[in-house]
């Protein structure tokens, strides 16, 4: 059964976007995007972009134009949730791209948006599947949430950057570790080890668990120390000039010296 991405226009889709929200992110209404917002990003040159298995909603992406504090203009990527039945058949990449296509159809170059670090699933779209790369790393991006995927540790987020002018989607070659990988932060026993604040070596990797939500079942304590060393790790080396250019399965971030 194929699904069919397109952009949302009838009340009906745009009240579905609202309950996709809510259902996949767990938000409360509140802060769920309503759906006259979600108009309005259609209205002024953003993107309301759903992914339908006959005629039903099962992904969303949303978002508009912005500017960076250089006065660059971009689109500003908020929120995608796609059904977790659903996951596993490319609907990110392929919302995504449409998305990109909608920016570029306005004479952008870039789109951005924010993720958290810890999730390894969304930080393998994002830069192994997509090619987009991060450098910034937002302490307390937000103020709060009413998501449970934000409970227990402060809602830090990385800076994502997708040069929408570079096409190319797809499997790069694999990376493996060896006993030379300059690794700032280990896996551990499900716990991260003491972050390594002294590489210099061109290329830095830094592990995180595969699925933060089990991580979580086992305490805050556990998720908060995930919070607080990887924070540390990519605030230094980011500041050092680094940039999260790869994310590989199994082995992790991939930082690159720029």
């Amino acid at each position: 059964m194929s699904i069919e991405i397109k952009s949302i226009s009838t009340y009906a889709d745009y009240k579905a976007a609202e309950q996709i929200q809510a259902s996949v992110l767990g938000f409360e209404p509140l802060d769920v995007v309503p759906y006259q917002i979600l108009q309005s990003f259609t209205q002024s040159g953003g993107a309301v972009i759903g992914a339908f298995d006959s005629g039903l909603l099962v992904g969303v992406v949303m978002g508009y134009t912005g500017l960076l504090p250089d006065n660059t203009p971009y689109h500003r990527s908020q929120r995608m949730a796609v059904l977790p039945a659903y996951r596993g058949r490319g609907i990110g990449v392929a919302l995504k791209q449409a998305q990109a296509d909608v920016a570029r159809s306005h004479g952008l170059q870039l789109m951005c948006w924010t993720y958290d670090p810890l999730r390894a699933l969304n930080a393998h779209l994002n830069l192994h599947k997509l090619g987009a790369i991060s450098r910034r790393y937002l302490v307390n991006a937000y103020f709060g949430s009413t998501s449970p995927r934000d409970s227990g540790a402060p809602i830090d987020r990385l800076w994502v950057e997708w040069d929408l002018t570079q096409r190319a989607v797809g499997d790069r070659p694999a990376m493996a570790l060896s006993s030379e990988t300059a690794i700032a932060l280990r896996i551990v026993a499900d716990q991260p080890s003491e972050p390594d604040l002294s590489l210099t070596a061109p290329v830095v990797v830094i592990q995180v668990p595969p699925n933060i939500d089990a991580v979580r079942e086992l305490g805050v304590d556990r998720l908060m120390a995930w919070r607080m060393a990887t924070r540390a790790v990519f605030v230094h080396y980011f500041a050092a000039g680094y940039i999260a250019a790869e994310f590989v399965r199994d082995i992790g971030y991939v930082l690159r010296n720029a």
